[in-house]
């Protein structure tokens, strides 16, 4: 899983998950913007029959009330379907472009909306202060909540809900074959409190309808059999089980533990923690404890160190202050150094590694897109407008002004801006849903409702961008020049 640490079960040598994320990234935008353009071919015969309509509906108004302004209108629909070659070629471009910043700006607003901090139901993380990945001794997660629910100090800032407030998480990375320990045989689960997945955990808390309660009841069964687990669809797929499939596991990080009898009880949401599984804290707590019993070589050395992280919900930031300051207690936590971050401040630490491809994305891959689009939608219009020369000429001699002119080789652009960014930007809204990229625990990412605003005003400026050098040339041009060429 890319941004999680190369200690976690990782073979050691150079780590070379950011080039294959690199070469992921470069393959997946090339097979995007394929798939953008077969979509855009598509849907031209619908951006066609959008125009015809619209020209239709113009004429009908134009007759009925004579009003210029709408003949001018309709002179633009007429000149778009004049040249369908150009103009195909021009809505293409605009839908391209806006279906793939659309997908960007998806993950850009997630990860966005992730590291940024929010006052009401304040989140925050409990982590090792100096190791990477965080590693802590299971004695620290009932000493913090002690800390959290029961020191003089936090009186009236307790968390809302007590107990149900704080859950710890603990990573098991684990094979169904410990012979053959590649890619495809590895589980990466989550070991915590299944009765507060569904309050706790990001994604999760927001469910309903029919997905909220097939996860409900996993959770439950959870919690009554501690060898069940909830398991992701596409780790389903990879290991090629079913819910109700028995599944035995061997430690990886946790070298000597197997975790047997195990029980596929539910799957995760779609786009939700995809390629992770949950399973119960407590077998896990068991298998330790057991260890130095059933190996005969004492205490496992995961023991003291097998909490991860401890999540905690404040009800605001003076209490995270507060808590902050008795985790940086060494007499109430001596054993390792911990630390309390906010959690928008931890996801930014994990996704440090990404920090300068998220920066080529939004300062050079965004503006050299909407650039080369810009020379694109230009190219277009001013082949239109060279061809166009003696319809331009008889417009000005039927009474047509210089503005007029402008205006409507900038009218044209901005129709078909306008209708391919929409119709871009709804596809991906509501086709698309969501798209898969793993970074970190984020496992797909949703185009948001205000793609629908953005899209649209994204064509229309890239395409008065690309047409103001062929309408300022339109708008020059000598009528008597023309003529006299064509004399």
């Amino acid at each position: 899983m890319f941004g999680m640490p190369p200690e976690m079960g990782m073979s050691g040598g150079f780590d070379t998950s950011m080039l294959q994320l690199t070469g992921y990234l470069f393959a997946g935008l090339v097979g995007l913007i394929l798939a953008a353009i077969l979509l855009g071919v598509l849907t031209l015969p619908a951006f066609f029959a959008i125009l015809f309509t619209a020209d239709k509906a113009t004429s009908a108004a134009a007759s009925a009330t004579g009003w210029f302004p709408l003949k001018v209108v309709l002179i633009m629909f007429r000149g778009l379907r004049r040249s369908p070659l150009r103009t195909s070629l021009t809505y293409l471009a605009i839908f391209v472009l806006t279906l793939v910043l659309c997908l960007i700006y998806a993950v850009l607003y997630m990860i966005g909306n992730a590291t940024s901090e929010k006052e009401a139901n304040f989140k925050a993380i409990v982590t090792h202060k100096t190791l990477i990945p965080s590693q802590m001794p299971a004695g620290y997660y009932d000493r913090f909540k002690a800390v959290c629910l029961e020191s003089k100090e936090m009186e009236g800032m307790r968390p809302v809900n007590g107990d149900k407030d704080i859950m710890s998480w603990s990573f098991v990375l684990a094979t169904t074959d410990k012979v053959s320990t590649r890619k495809e045989n590895m589980v990466f689960l989550f070991a915590l409190e299944p009765d507060k997945v569904m309050t706790m955990m990001d994604g999760l808390d927001d469910l309903s309808g029919e997905e909220k309660e097939l996860l409900k009841k996993a959770c439950d069964a959870m919690k009554a059999n501690d060898r069940a687990i909830v398991m992701s669809k596409s780790r389903l797929k990879a290991l090629n089980k079913r819910v109700g499939d028995p599944l035995d596991l061997h430690g990886m990080n946790y070298a000597g533990i197997t975790l047997d009898k195990l029980t596929i009880i539910g799957e995760l949401p779609e786009g939700k923690y995809e390629g992770v599984s949950f399973m119960n804290k407590d077998y896990l707590i068991k298998k330790l404890e057991a260890y130095p019993r059933d190996s005969g070589k004492g205490e496992h050395p995961m023991h003291k160190k097998c909490i991860n992280l401890i999540w905690v919900k404040l009800p605001n930031k003076r209490a995270f202050e507060t808590l902050s300051g008795l985790v940086n207690s060494p007499a109430k936590f001596n054993d390792v150094p911990i630390k309390l971050e906010t959690a928008s401040s931890g996801i930014g630490t994990w996704l440090g590694a990404f920090k300068d491809i998220f920066w080529g994305i939004k300062y050079i891959l965004v503006p050299a897109m909407i650039g080369i689009m810009s020379l694109v939608v230009a190219n277009a219009l001013s082949i239109s407008v060279r061809e166009r020369r003696t319809e331009m000429a008889v417009l000005k001699v039927l009474g047509f002004q210089p503005r007029h002119v402008l205006l409507l080789v900038l009218g044209e652009a901005t129709l078909v801006g306008f209708l391919g960014g929409g119709m871009s930007a709804l596809l991906a809204y509501a086709m698309l849903g969501s798209f898969k990229f793993q970074i970190m625990f984020f496992g797909a990412f949703f185009v948001p409702i205000n793609a629908l605003f953005y899209g649209p005003l994204l064509g229309v400026a890239v395409s008065l961008a690309g047409s103001i050098m062929p309408a300022l040339s339109a708008k020059d041009v000598k009528v008597a020049e023309v003529f006299a060429k064509v004399a």
